[in-house]
């Protein structure tokens, strides 16, 4: 089999194959013929189209996970990248200033940090929020990774912009 084919499993097959028998059944009635949970034949479906399968039960390998992708280099990356890494270097000097002797400085360093801990979660749900509208071949969780990044700070932070270069 190439590179571009990939072989359904059966139950998979069998879920392309009653949708095509039976266009008008509700996942719930898919799953109930083929014995399997509602979600695997949404995500099935999701990913491929009965027609798109071949007799020997291969398909097209998606170039994503989500059949309306754009090409990753079509997704316009905008400020949210530089911005995360701004808000998460003011973030490091607010801390730093809360440990620096001075009151004022103090004060100040301590007002930066809890703000740039709040903003962080905020520039990422944006972020993530612009490659769902672009579809975009990655698209992060919009819930997930700002909870990540308000629980775990810059390192949540840090982990997202990770996970975003490798993917797009």
């Amino acid at each position: 089999m190439s590179d571009d084919r990939k072989q359904l499993t059966s139950t998979q097959q069998a879920i392309l194959y009653k949708k095509d028998e039976n266009p008008d059944w509700s996942n719930a009635e898919i799953a109930d013929a083929v014995g399997c949970s509602d979600s695997h034949v949404s995500t099935t479906l999701r990913k491929w189209d009965p027609d798109d399968m071949d007799d020997d039960g291969t398909v097209s390998v998606p170039s994503s996970e989500y059949p309306d992708a754009i090409p990753a280099e079509e997704v316009d990356s905008g400020i949210y990248p530089a911005a995360i890494v701004g808000v998460s270097i003011a973030w490091m000097a607010g801390v730093a200033g809360i440990f620096v002797q001075g009151g004022a400085t103090t004060i100040l360093g301590t007002l930066v940090a809890v703000g740039t801990w709040i903003g962080l979660p905020i520039v990422i749900a944006l972020d993530s929020m612009s490659l769902h509208k672009q579809k975009a071949p990655f698209r992060p969780n919009r819930m997930v990774w700002p909870a990540v990044s308000l629980v775990f700070g810059v390192v949540g932070g840090f982990a997202y912009l990770v996970a975003r270069v490798s993917n797009l």
